[in-house]
């Protein structure tokens, strides 16, 4: 009896340890669900991480593209400029001016062969039947050593929007189509801020459906160019006020009359231009910074 008790009572207590063996069993191998807070906050901030990435690269990828796109918009700009220029210059080949009125080297008279302004003439005053008058820039040459702060004269340079013109401008100061020029005497654009006429004229006319009209001023528009850099050229300021209000493109039409002989050292004192030194720079607005694209040649007007 006291056998059968005592493997009694091993038996119980063997199932009463069995029992708490397998609670605790079932204890250690439950699965909490959902996730904690600093697994939640460390999930937010990678998916963030990469949102921001992906964000950031379509932005560059975009902004890259449409520097692209202006980019190479200005490389035609600057090239029709260049070969619009190279139109009208009226050498001894393709001469459509009186013979007469060509320049005589011997008695250093007549005018000049050269780049012609809009006016289908070569004059800078109000075109007469009587005469035709040569371009100050044409008459003006500089050796290949002299500056403009030498001989300003030989030096031309205009602003102007890459606009279709009209045929019959209207007087007004700025000028109806573009905002860098006034028109007085209803016959010529001259550029506002320094003076001389247009020699580049784009495509179309402003009354027509497929003018260009790709280039707009804003309130408060200065027609200069800002740079921080010294510049011979009139319409560099470091005055940055207003200088990049506006929209589309701009021209700078950058000029300079050359010529191999000194004309101090001639029996005669005007000589005549032989080749032309050519900048055209154009400037369009991205994001806040005003970009530019720059085009140099060339053009033999005379020759040597």
């Amino acid at each position: 009896m006291r056998h059968a008790t005592a493997q009694r009572s091993y038996v119980d207590s063997v199932a009463v340890l069995s029992r708490h063996g397998i609670s605790r069993a079932r204890s250690s191998t439950s699965h909490r669900s959902g996730f904690t807070l600093i697994e939640v906050i460390v999930a937010m901030a990678i998916l963030l991480i990469v949102i921001v990435s992906v964000l950031m690269l379509t932005t560059v990828s975009a902004s890259s593209l449409k520097d692209s796109e202006m980019r190479d918009m200005a490389k035609n700009i600057a090239t029709y400029t260049v070969e619009y220029l190279r139109s009208r210059n009226v050498t001894s080949d393709n001469n459509f001016i009186a013979t007469s009125s060509w320049f005589n080297e011997t008695t250093g008279t007549g005018t000049f062969p050269g780049l012609v302004d809009l006016g289908g003439s070569q004059t800078e005053a109000v075109e007469t039947n009587s005469s035709v008058a040569a371009l100050t820039v044409n008459m003006h040459p500089a050796t290949p050593d002299q500056n403009f702060s030498s001989l300003p004269a030989a030096f031309y340079s205009s602003l102007q929007g890459y606009v279709s013109l009209a045929n019959n401008p209207r007087d007004a100061d700025p000028s109806t189509e573009d905002g860098n020029a006034k028109v007085d005497g209803g016959k010529y654009y001259d550029d506002r801020n320094t003076g001389p006429p247009y020699i580049v004229r784009f495509p179309g006319s402003s009354s027509s459906s497929s003018a260009i009209r790709n280039f707009t001023a804003l309130a408060n528009y200065n027609g200069m160019i800002y740079s921080s850099i010294a510049n011979y050229d009139p319409h560099y300021t470091s005055t940055k006020a207003g200088t990049m209000a506006y929209r589309g493109f701009r021209v700078l039409t950058q000029i300079v009359a050359r010529a191999t002989e000194d004309p101090n050292n001639l029996g005669h004192a005007l000589p005549h231009v032989q080749y032309y030194d050519v900048q055209v720079t154009v400037f369009w607005i991205l994001g806040s910074a005003e970009h530019s694209y720059s085009l140099s040649t060339q053009i033999t007007t005379y020759g040597v």
